[in-house]
Protein backbone atom coordinates (compact mmCIF):
# COMPACT_ATOMS: atom_id res chain seq x y z
CA UNK A 1 0.00 0.00 0.00
CA UNK A 2 1.28 3.50 -0.92
CA UNK A 3 0.40 6.82 -0.62
CA UNK A 4 -0.39 7.00 -4.63
CA UNK A 5 -2.24 4.22 -4.18
CA UNK A 6 -4.67 5.61 -1.33
CA UNK A 7 -4.84 9.06 -3.55
CA UNK A 8 -5.59 7.56 -6.49
CA UNK A 9 -8.39 5.54 -4.63
CA UNK A 10 -9.55 8.81 -2.98
CA UNK A 11 -9.89 10.19 -5.88
CA UNK A 12 -12.12 7.72 -7.42
CA UNK A 13 -14.53 7.78 -5.01
CA UNK A 14 -14.31 12.24 -4.71
CA UNK A 15 -14.87 11.50 -8.81
CA UNK A 16 -17.52 8.65 -8.98
CA UNK A 17 -15.93 6.52 -10.69
CA UNK A 18 -12.49 5.88 -12.87
CA UNK A 19 -12.70 7.79 -16.07
CA UNK A 20 -13.72 11.13 -14.49
CA UNK A 21 -10.53 10.78 -11.78
CA UNK A 22 -8.18 9.98 -14.27
CA UNK A 23 -9.82 12.84 -16.22
CA UNK A 24 -9.08 14.76 -13.14
CA UNK A 25 -6.06 13.20 -12.20
CA UNK A 26 -3.88 13.89 -15.89
CA UNK A 27 -3.38 10.45 -15.42
CA UNK A 28 -4.09 7.60 -17.92
CA UNK A 29 -7.36 5.40 -16.92
CA UNK A 30 -5.36 2.02 -17.29
CA UNK A 31 -2.63 3.45 -15.12
CA UNK A 32 -5.84 4.54 -12.55
CA UNK A 33 -7.15 0.78 -12.70
CA UNK A 34 -3.84 -0.59 -12.27
CA UNK A 35 -2.68 1.28 -9.34
CA UNK A 36 -6.23 0.45 -7.49
CA UNK A 37 -5.94 -3.22 -9.07
CA UNK A 38 -2.25 -3.43 -6.82
CA UNK A 39 -4.10 -1.64 -3.89
CA UNK A 40 -6.88 -4.33 -3.70
CA UNK A 41 -4.14 -6.87 -3.98
CA UNK A 42 -2.33 -5.43 -0.75
CA UNK A 43 -5.83 -4.82 1.06
CA UNK A 44 -6.57 -8.59 -0.45
CA UNK A 45 -10.16 -7.36 -0.63
CA UNK A 46 -12.83 -5.58 -2.94
CA UNK A 47 -12.94 -2.17 -2.42
CA UNK A 48 -15.51 -1.30 -5.82
CA UNK A 49 -18.35 -2.60 -7.07
CA UNK A 50 -18.71 -1.37 -10.19
CA UNK A 51 -22.41 -0.27 -11.33
CA UNK A 52 -23.47 1.58 -14.83
CA UNK A 53 -23.28 4.54 -12.42
CA UNK A 54 -20.10 4.60 -11.96
CA UNK A 55 -18.63 2.49 -8.75
CA UNK A 56 -19.68 1.95 -5.25
CA UNK A 57 -17.80 1.34 -2.11
CA UNK A 58 -17.80 -2.06 -0.56
CA UNK A 59 -17.79 -2.18 3.00
CA UNK A 60 -13.99 -2.86 2.99
CA UNK A 61 -13.62 0.26 0.54
CA UNK A 62 -15.86 2.63 3.44
CA UNK A 63 -13.33 1.40 6.15
CA UNK A 64 -10.26 1.83 3.96
CA UNK A 65 -11.53 5.55 3.13
CA UNK A 66 -12.15 6.50 6.56
CA UNK A 67 -8.66 5.56 7.00
CA UNK A 68 -6.89 7.11 3.62
CA UNK A 69 -8.60 10.47 4.40
CA UNK A 70 -7.13 10.62 8.27
CA UNK A 71 -3.62 9.60 6.38
CA UNK A 72 -3.74 11.91 3.74
CA UNK A 73 -5.01 14.60 5.65
CA UNK A 74 -1.83 13.89 7.97
CA UNK A 75 0.55 14.00 4.87
CA UNK A 76 -0.56 16.88 3.52
CA UNK A 77 -0.68 18.81 7.27
CA UNK A 78 3.08 17.18 7.66
CA UNK A 79 4.29 19.04 3.86
CA UNK A 80 3.26 22.86 4.74
CA UNK A 81 4.31 22.28 8.24
CA UNK A 82 7.87 21.86 6.50
CA UNK A 83 7.25 24.57 4.00
CA UNK A 84 5.94 26.61 6.85
CA UNK A 85 9.14 25.84 8.93
CA UNK A 86 10.81 27.02 5.99
CA UNK A 87 9.38 30.12 6.01
CA UNK A 88 7.03 29.79 3.93
CA UNK A 89 3.85 31.81 4.78
CA UNK A 90 1.10 29.72 2.85
CA UNK A 91 -0.94 26.74 4.73
CA UNK A 92 -4.53 25.88 5.21
CA UNK A 93 -6.12 25.48 8.76
CA UNK A 94 -9.59 23.98 9.74
CA UNK A 95 -11.28 25.30 12.40
CA UNK A 96 -14.58 24.37 14.05
CA UNK A 97 -16.45 27.16 15.61
CA UNK A 98 -20.11 26.87 17.74
CA UNK A 99 -21.94 29.60 17.97
CA UNK A 100 -20.93 31.62 20.75
CA UNK A 101 -16.62 32.48 19.54
CA UNK A 102 -18.14 33.01 15.72
CA UNK A 103 -20.22 35.82 16.93
CA UNK A 104 -17.34 38.36 18.10
CA UNK A 105 -14.06 36.13 18.31
CA UNK A 106 -13.34 34.85 15.56
CA UNK A 107 -14.41 38.18 13.29
CA UNK A 108 -12.45 40.27 15.35
CA UNK A 109 -8.89 37.70 15.17
CA UNK A 110 -9.66 37.27 11.55
CA UNK A 111 -7.55 40.36 10.22
CA UNK A 112 -4.70 40.26 11.77
CA UNK A 113 -4.18 36.75 10.89
CA UNK A 114 -5.08 37.65 7.24
CA UNK A 115 -2.24 40.36 7.88
CA UNK A 116 0.54 37.77 9.18
CA UNK A 117 -0.65 34.86 6.81
CA UNK A 118 -1.63 37.30 3.60
CA UNK A 119 -1.83 33.67 1.50
CA UNK A 120 -2.90 31.89 4.64
CA UNK A 121 -6.48 30.21 4.38
CA UNK A 122 -9.20 29.55 7.09
CA UNK A 123 -11.52 26.55 6.33
CA UNK A 124 -14.54 27.67 8.78
CA UNK A 125 -16.68 24.82 9.59
CA UNK A 126 -20.03 25.73 12.13
CA UNK A 127 -21.23 22.95 14.05
CA UNK A 128 -21.83 22.20 18.08
CA UNK A 129 -19.74 20.32 20.31
CA UNK A 130 -21.03 16.73 19.75
CA UNK A 131 -20.12 16.99 16.09
CA UNK A 132 -16.59 19.51 16.37
CA UNK A 133 -15.05 17.19 19.38
CA UNK A 134 -15.04 14.03 17.22
CA UNK A 135 -13.70 15.56 14.29
CA UNK A 136 -10.83 17.22 16.22
CA UNK A 137 -10.01 13.62 17.48
CA UNK A 138 -10.64 12.32 14.11
CA UNK A 139 -8.19 14.95 12.37
CA UNK A 140 -10.87 16.44 10.25
CA UNK A 141 -10.15 19.66 12.17
CA UNK A 142 -6.73 21.44 13.16
CA UNK A 143 -9.23 23.10 16.43
CA UNK A 144 -12.21 23.76 17.72
CA UNK A 145 -13.48 26.67 19.55
CA UNK A 146 -16.49 25.30 21.61
CA UNK A 147 -18.02 24.54 25.27
CA UNK A 148 -17.48 20.86 26.08
CA UNK A 149 -19.42 18.68 27.77
CA UNK A 150 -19.39 17.69 31.66
CA UNK A 151 -17.79 15.18 31.66
CA UNK A 152 -15.58 15.61 28.86
CA UNK A 153 -12.94 13.06 28.05
CA UNK A 154 -9.49 15.17 27.09
CA UNK A 155 -7.56 11.82 26.58
CA UNK A 156 -5.53 12.56 23.42
CA UNK A 157 -6.34 16.26 23.63
CA UNK A 158 -5.30 19.69 24.39
CA UNK A 159 -7.63 22.05 25.92
CA UNK A 160 -7.12 25.76 26.68
CA UNK A 161 -10.61 27.58 28.41
CA UNK A 162 -11.32 30.75 26.99
CA UNK A 163 -14.32 32.43 28.04
CA UNK A 164 -17.50 31.89 30.26
CA UNK A 165 -20.96 32.15 28.31
CA UNK A 166 -24.02 32.02 29.95
CA UNK A 167 -27.79 31.33 27.61
CA UNK A 168 -30.20 33.56 27.76
CA UNK A 169 -33.74 32.40 26.88
CA UNK A 170 -34.70 33.82 23.86
CA UNK A 171 -37.71 34.96 21.44
CA UNK A 172 -38.93 37.22 18.67
CA UNK A 173 -39.69 40.54 20.17
CA UNK A 174 -43.46 40.84 20.92
CA UNK A 175 -43.79 37.35 21.74
CA UNK A 176 -46.55 36.58 24.21
CA UNK A 177 -44.47 35.67 26.92
CA UNK A 178 -41.63 38.16 26.59
CA UNK A 179 -42.24 39.60 30.23
CA UNK A 180 -42.30 36.27 31.84
CA UNK A 181 -39.74 35.73 35.12
CA UNK A 182 -39.78 31.91 35.62
CA UNK A 183 -39.22 29.18 33.69
CA UNK A 184 -42.08 28.13 35.15
CA UNK A 185 -44.19 30.46 33.20
CA UNK A 186 -42.58 28.51 30.12
CA UNK A 187 -43.48 25.59 30.40
CA UNK A 188 -46.06 24.82 27.83
CA UNK A 189 -43.75 26.48 25.43
CA UNK A 190 -42.19 24.66 21.93
CA UNK A 191 -38.61 24.91 21.78
CA UNK A 192 -35.95 25.23 19.29
CA UNK A 193 -32.63 23.50 20.57
CA UNK A 194 -28.74 23.55 19.22
CA UNK A 195 -27.26 20.11 19.28
CA UNK A 196 -28.02 17.60 21.06
CA UNK A 197 -31.01 17.53 23.20
CA UNK A 198 -30.79 14.52 24.77
CA UNK A 199 -27.99 14.47 26.67
CA UNK A 200 -27.87 15.87 30.06
CA UNK A 201 -25.01 18.53 31.36
CA UNK A 202 -24.16 19.15 27.05
CA UNK A 203 -24.18 22.67 26.08
CA UNK A 204 -26.83 22.08 23.69
CA UNK A 205 -29.30 20.52 26.73
CA UNK A 206 -29.46 23.87 28.60
CA UNK A 207 -33.19 23.78 28.45
CA UNK A 208 -33.24 20.41 29.21
CA UNK A 209 -31.30 20.89 32.43
CA UNK A 210 -33.40 23.85 33.30
CA UNK A 211 -36.28 22.16 33.33
CA UNK A 212 -35.64 19.05 35.68
CA UNK A 213 -33.75 21.43 38.07
CA UNK A 214 -37.87 23.32 38.37
CA UNK A 215 -39.37 19.80 38.50
CA UNK A 216 -40.95 20.61 35.30
CA UNK A 217 -40.69 17.12 33.37
CA UNK A 218 -39.09 17.08 29.79
CA UNK A 219 -39.37 20.65 27.57
CA UNK A 220 -41.39 20.38 24.61
CA UNK A 221 -38.55 20.50 21.79
CA UNK A 222 -39.90 20.93 18.42
CA UNK A 223 -36.71 21.72 16.14
CA UNK A 224 -33.10 20.41 17.15
CA UNK A 225 -31.07 22.41 14.74
CA UNK A 226 -27.31 22.41 14.11
CA UNK A 227 -27.26 26.23 12.75
CA UNK A 228 -27.61 29.21 13.62
CA UNK A 229 -28.61 31.39 11.32
CA UNK A 230 -31.68 28.72 10.78
CA UNK A 231 -31.91 29.15 14.66
CA UNK A 232 -32.97 32.40 14.33
CA UNK A 233 -34.69 32.39 11.37
CA UNK A 234 -37.45 30.39 12.55
CA UNK A 235 -37.20 32.46 16.35
CA UNK A 236 -37.74 35.32 14.74
CA UNK A 237 -40.88 34.13 12.84
CA UNK A 238 -42.59 31.70 15.23
CA UNK A 239 -43.22 31.55 18.59
CA UNK A 240 -40.52 29.39 19.22
CA UNK A 241 -38.14 30.38 22.32
CA UNK A 242 -34.64 28.97 22.32
CA UNK A 243 -31.71 29.05 24.98
CA UNK A 244 -28.70 31.11 23.00
CA UNK A 245 -25.49 32.56 24.20
CA UNK A 246 -26.22 36.15 25.28
CA UNK A 247 -23.89 37.45 23.05
CA UNK A 248 -26.45 36.79 20.12
CA UNK A 249 -28.42 39.90 21.78
CA UNK A 250 -25.26 42.05 21.57
CA UNK A 251 -24.56 41.54 17.34
CA UNK A 252 -25.97 44.14 15.16
CA UNK A 253 -27.08 41.50 12.61
CA UNK A 254 -28.71 39.32 15.46
CA UNK A 255 -30.60 41.32 17.90
CA UNK A 256 -33.18 43.44 15.91
CA UNK A 257 -36.55 41.01 16.22
CA UNK A 258 -34.86 39.20 19.05
CA UNK A 259 -35.70 39.19 23.03
CA UNK A 260 -34.30 38.21 26.29
CA UNK A 261 -37.22 36.33 28.19
CA UNK A 262 -35.94 37.76 32.10
CA UNK A 263 -36.54 34.32 33.91
CA UNK A 264 -34.82 34.60 37.30
CA UNK A 265 -33.33 31.01 37.32
CA UNK A 266 -29.80 30.96 36.87
CA UNK A 267 -28.64 28.94 33.99
CA UNK A 268 -25.20 27.02 33.44
CA UNK A 269 -22.46 28.76 32.97
CA UNK A 270 -19.99 26.75 30.13
CA UNK A 271 -16.35 27.95 29.46
CA UNK A 272 -15.63 28.46 25.60
CA UNK A 273 -12.10 26.47 25.26
CA UNK A 274 -10.31 25.86 22.23
CA UNK A 275 -9.54 21.95 21.66
CA UNK A 276 -6.95 20.52 19.92
CA UNK A 277 -5.21 17.78 19.74
CA UNK A 278 -2.53 16.69 21.57
CA UNK A 279 -0.31 15.24 18.96
CA UNK A 280 0.88 15.69 16.80
CA UNK A 281 2.06 18.87 17.39
CA UNK A 282 -0.08 22.43 15.58
CA UNK A 283 1.64 23.49 12.31
CA UNK A 284 3.03 26.68 12.56
CA UNK A 285 0.21 28.67 10.84
CA UNK A 286 -2.28 26.68 13.38
CA UNK A 287 -0.24 27.50 16.50
CA UNK A 288 -0.19 30.92 15.21
CA UNK A 289 -3.83 31.09 15.09
CA UNK A 290 -4.49 29.54 18.34
CA UNK A 291 -2.19 32.36 19.99
CA UNK A 292 -4.05 34.94 18.19
CA UNK A 293 -7.60 33.83 19.77
CA UNK A 294 -6.09 33.27 23.29
CA UNK A 295 -4.69 36.34 23.51
CA UNK A 296 -8.01 38.30 22.09
CA UNK A 297 -9.90 36.33 24.33
CA UNK A 298 -8.17 37.87 27.79
CA UNK A 299 -8.57 41.43 26.76
CA UNK A 300 -12.34 40.78 24.76
CA UNK A 301 -14.33 39.18 27.73
CA UNK A 302 -16.13 41.66 28.52
CA UNK A 303 -17.48 41.71 25.03
CA UNK A 304 -17.89 37.86 23.99
CA UNK A 305 -18.53 36.65 27.96
CA UNK A 306 -21.63 36.66 29.77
Amino acid sequence: MTLQQLRDFAAIVSQGGVRAAARALGVSQAGLTKSVAKLEASVQAELFVRTSHGVALTTFGERLLEHAAIILRECDRAESGMNQLRGDASGEVDIGVSPAPSIHLVPAVLPEFRRRFPRGRLHVTHGLSHSLLPAVRSGQLDIAITPVPEPFDATGLHTIPLFPTEPSIVGRRGHPRAHCRSIRELADCEWIVTGAADSLGAPGSSIVDLFAEAGLGRPNIAVVCDSLFDTLSLITRTDLLAPLPQTVLTHSLMREGLARIPIAEPQKIYTICIVHRASPPLSPIAAALTSMLVSYAKIGRGVMGT
